[in-house]
C-alpha cells in the first residue's frame, strides 16, 4: 500500500506566504533562519518580513551578525536552518534586481578612474573602459548620478572626491541597473557629518518602489523616512516605525538603568514599545 503523504504546513510556512501574486509578496522573508561558522552561532531563529518599498534600518553592535544577515539575503551564505526568500525566490536567482553597497567598497580612494567610469562598473556585462561604453549605458550612469544628487561630478577623478561623495558614487554604481532592492552595509562609516547628511538626503529621496535595507551600528541613523528599525545581535528584535525600543537596547547592549548614560541616551532616541522578537527572552513572533 502507498505510504501516506507527510502533513503540509499551511499556517506559517514561507511557501504559503509566497503563494500570493508577486506584486503582493514581501521583498524579503526569513523564516526560522539560523547560521554560524564551525558550530559558532552567529544568527539564531531569525523571522523577518520586509515589505516592498520599505526603508528598513538594521542596528546592532559590531560582530552581532548584521553583515551576515545581508550576506544571507544576497545568497552568499546558505542558512543552517530555515529559509530565505527574496522576491519569492531563493537568494541569488535574480542579481539584477539587487543593488549592493558593501561596507568598505572595493575601490581605493586613489583608484584611477572618473566618477562616470566607476558608476559604469555596476553594469553586469559592461566593459571596464569608459570610451568603450555605449551612449545608452553612459545615459544610465548619468541617471544614477542624478538620483544620488551628484551629476556634476561625472568627469571628476574618483580619488579627488570627499569620503561622502565617494560613497554616493558607490550608491550610484549600485543603482545603475535600476534594482528593486538596495542593500547598504554601514554606508556612514568614516564619513564626516556633512557627508552623512548628504547620504541621508540621498537615501531618503530614493523612495518609491525601491526597497532599501541599511545596516548600521549607529543608533542616531533613525529618521522619519525610515519604515522600520530592527536590532540584531545573534537574535532579532523588531518594532513598529523608526523608533528604538527598550528591548532592542537590551538585546544589543544589555540592560541599563535610568541613571546609566546608555539608558539616558536611549530614552532620548524616541523609545517605543517593542512589537516582536526572536530573542528567547522576548515575545515570540
Amino acid at each position: 500500500m502507498p505510504q501516506p503523504a507527510p502533513p503540509v504546513m499551511t499556517a506559517t510556512s514561507t511557501e504559503t506566504r509566497m503563494s500570493t501574486l508577486e506584486t503582493d509578496q514581501p521583498a524579503i522573508v526569513l523564516d526560522g533562519v539560523s547560521f554560524g561558522f564551525d558550530r559558532d552561532p552567529i544568527l539564531e531563529r531569525i523571522d523577518l518580513v520586509i515589505p516592498r518599498g520599505a526603508f528598513t534600518v538594521i542596528v546592532g553592535p559590531n560582530g552581532g551578525g548584521k553583515t551576515t544577515l545581508l550576506h544571507l539575503i544576497l545568497g552568499l551564505y546558505r542558512p543552517d536552518t530555515g529559509t530565505v526568500r527574496v522576491f519569492g525566490d531563493k537568494p541569488g536567482r535574480h542579481p539584477e534586481r539587487i543593488g549592493y553597497v558593501p561596507q568598505h567598497g572595493n575601490l581605493a580612494p586613489g583608484f584611477p578612474a572618473t566618477v562616470e567610469q566607476v558608476v559604469l562598473m555596476g553594469l553586469p556585462h559592461g566593459r571596464r573602459h569608459g570610451p568603450g561604453f555605449h551612449a545608452d549605458e553612459r545615459a544610465r550612469a548619468q541617471l544614477a548620478l542624478e538620483r544620488t544628487g551628484i551629476p556634476e561630478l561625472a568627469q571628476r577623478p574618483f580619488g579627488a572626491l570627499s569620503g561622502g561623495q565617494r560613497q554616493r558614487v558607490l550608491i550610484a554604481r549600485a543603482l545603475i541597473t535600476e534594482p528593486e532592492l538596495l542593500l547598504l552595509d554601514e554606508p556612514f562609516s568614516n564619513i564626516d557629518p556633512y557627508g552623512r547628511a548628504c547620504i541621508h538626503e540621498t537615501l531618503d529621496g530614493l523612495g518609491g518602489t525601491l526597497t532599501r535595507v541599511m545596516v548600521s551600528h549607529d543608533l542616531g541613523i533613525t529618521r522619519q523616512a525610515v519604515s522600520q528599525v530592527l536590532a540584531v545581535n545573534r537574535w532579532l528584535v523588531s518594532g513598529d516605525g523608526p523608533a528604538i525600543t527598550e528591548e532592542m537596547l537590551g538585546l544589543m547592549y544589555g540592560q541599563h538603568g535610568a541613571d546609566c548614560p546608555m539608558g539616558h541616551s536611549a530614552r532620548n532616541a524616541h523609545l517605543a514599545p517593542s512589537a516582536s522578537s526572536s530573542h528567547p527572552g522576548g515575545e515570540a513572533r
